[in-house]
């Protein structure tokens, strides 16, 4: 009752906290919302030691993602430093190569489940700060299902359904003989950032690693440093590995993740999942023509999910996030992503400096590329996402649309064939838009977009645009994009898609290879070919050191 009681007084505290935020930040004086940061500063320190000293003193005016309990301890009773907490969209899971043996088999990956003890973690190593999760779609979710089976901490059933599964102790070695073999089940590596970079991961891989091995089953944590673990994970090398998603508000992330199509190199099925029935479901999911449609398929999906176990889920994370009220204001909290999350775009245009016209925002991880197209890090997301911004916004209280750069829109029908109904969506884009170089954005640029994705079959975002038919621009500011079935999600994922300017990438010969944000622009002295229409411009990425960004002066929201 106690923890239901304080989630609750929480989740009140968020609502008002997020509503008293919203109301100062947009519905101040005109002339007050005019006073914005000139330039986004972001040092790249990856140590925590580090980042705790740089808030504390000054150094840096926000830190995002606060997740060690001695760095929240620290500051949340510090002068001139808050921490705002929403409850959020975020999981943190171990994933299974379902490839490879022995992990192929699912009562191992079942017994494994048996020994993560989730409250032993969360109250050693974040002290009650996390919200445990063992299923696949957190509780802020409308599309959590809890009736879902859970495989909780039990020692004793996981050596039991071993046992009964043939995986015998070996006596002489202390390790598990696998059946498939007739041989003591071989070394499994659990990969994890490294305790520098994320130490409650690397911590985490350890306590599970020798629970494992309490058991029998010789798995061996090996802390990577993040960008060899993204490369080992996009070609599909490795046993296990602990990471996090900061997921959408719509439950089609389940398709993304775990339908067979995405188990491709670069694609989002890293666990290699490949079972007809659930496909069938996530193709529910992703075609549901409506909300309770999906929310059918969801819950069925999730079922499967629990059985199969491509990922062990852990926990939930609240964002916190920690901002110097003496440096910074206009910061603004949001439901499912927090305050200082790339995905809020209300923070990303009200932060305000106090003093200077300089905001410095810690970036804890080098981004590496900025090649948006191909690098799906949240370090680099931090980045360029501050210099774009999607056709649809979301509203920070309620998650619902918000007219953007697209003013208007029409969900409609088509006929692909005589008698066969499919999905139309028209876009009226707002007028007097410029991308950084001072191109304006038309509809012609969005439907170079949906194209060039399409074209190329670009992982991150081919499942947004794989039922396209065809695109049709009738004037420079309506976009009709016709699809070939129906899905209640087509709105969603076409304007969240990132906006790619025509000028630019019409040149692309290959997207993977393009260093946009290395390439000088041809036309503008100065400008990188990493370009948006979002309030801040790319500047410099000094590797080890910074990233920043500068204001951009000709940005259409400043002007309303």
């Amino acid at each position: 009752m106690k923890k239901k009681g304080l989630l609750i007084a929480c989740i009140v505290l968020a609502v008002l906290i997020i509503a008293a935020a919203v109301f100062f930040a947009f519905f101040r004086p005109a002339a007050e919302r005019e006073t914005k940061a000139r330039v986004i500063l972001m040092p790249i320190i990856k140590d925590t030691e580090a980042q705790l000293i740089a808030i504390q003193r000054g150094d840096i005016h926000i830190y995002p993602g606060l997740v060690r309990a001695a760095d929240i301890n620290a500051l949340k009773d510090q002068e001139n430093i808050e921490i705002t907490m929403d409850l959020g969209f975020h999981f943190f899971y171990v994933g299974i190569n379902m490839r490879r043996d022995p992990l192929n088999a699912k009562v191992l990956r079942q017994a494994i489940a048996h020994m993560v003890n989730r409250e032993e973690i969360i109250n050693s190593l974040f002290e009650g700060y996390m919200l445990p999760l063992a299923h696949f779609v957190p509780p802020s979710s409308p599309y959590h299902d809890d009736t879902a089976p859970v495989f909780a901490y039990d020692p004793e059933r996981a050596q039991a359904i071993l046992d009964e599964a043939g995986y015998v102790l070996d006596e002489a070695t202390g390790i598990r003989i696998n059946p498939a073999t007739g041989k003591p089940l071989r070394e499994m590596i659990f990969m994890t950032p490294t305790y520098e970079v994320a130490p409650t991961s690397a911590e985490l891989g350890k306590i599970i690693a020798e629970a494992a091995q309490s058991i029998g089953i010789p798995i061996k944590n090996e802390p990577l440093d993040f960008p060899v673990m993204l490369d080992r994970l996009d070609m599909h090398d490795f046993d296990l590995y602990a990471l996090a998603w900061s997921l959408g508000r719509i439950p089609t992330f389940l398709y993304d993740f775990f339908h067979s199509s995405q188990d491709v190199e670069g694609g989002y099925n890293y666990p290699g999942i490949r079972n007809p029935e659930l496909d069938e479901l996530l193709e529910g999911i992703y075609y549901a023509p409506d909300e309770e449609t999906a929310r059918e398929y969801a819950s069925k999906a999730q079922q499967i999910l629990a059985e199969e176990l491509p990922y062990i889920p852990l926990y939930s994370r609240p964002y916190m996030d920690a901002f110097r009220t003496d440096k910074v204001t206009g910061y603004v909290p949001m439901l499912g992503y927090g305050a200082a999350q790339y995905r809020n775009n209300w923070t990303k245009i009200g932060i305000r400096p106090l003093e200077g016209e300089e905001i410095r925002w810690l970036l804890p991880e080098e981004p590496q590329s900025l090649n948006f197209l191909t690098n799906n890090s949240a370090y680099a997301a931090e980045v360029f996402f501050r210099a774009m911004e999607p056709l649809i916004e979301v509203d920070p209280e309620t998650l619902e649309n918000v007219p953007w750069l697209a003013t208007e829109w029409k969900v409609e029908t088509w006929e692909p064939e005589p008698g066969r109904e499919a999905t139309k969506l028209i876009f009226k884009l707002r007028k007097g838009v410029k991308w950084h170089d001072g191109h304006e954005f038309t509809a012609e640029d969005v439907a170079f977009a949906i194209k060039f994705i399409k074209d190329n079959k670009i992982p991150l975002y081919y499942s947004d645009v794989q039922d396209v038919v065809r695109t049709n621009v009738p004037d420079p500011y309506t976009l009709e994009v016709y699809f070939d079935k129906i899905s209640y999600w087509y709105l969603i994922k076409i304007s969240d898609l990132p906006q790619i300017p025509k000028h630019i990438y019409e040149k692309v010969d290959d997207y993977q290879q393009f260093q946009c944000w290395l390439e000088p622009h041809p036309e503008v002295e100065g400008l990188t070919q990493l370009i948006g229409t979002g309030p801040y411009v790319f500047d410099e990425y000094v590797p080890g050191e910074y990233v920043r960004l500068v204001r951009f002066e000709d940005y259409w929201y400043d002007k309303k």
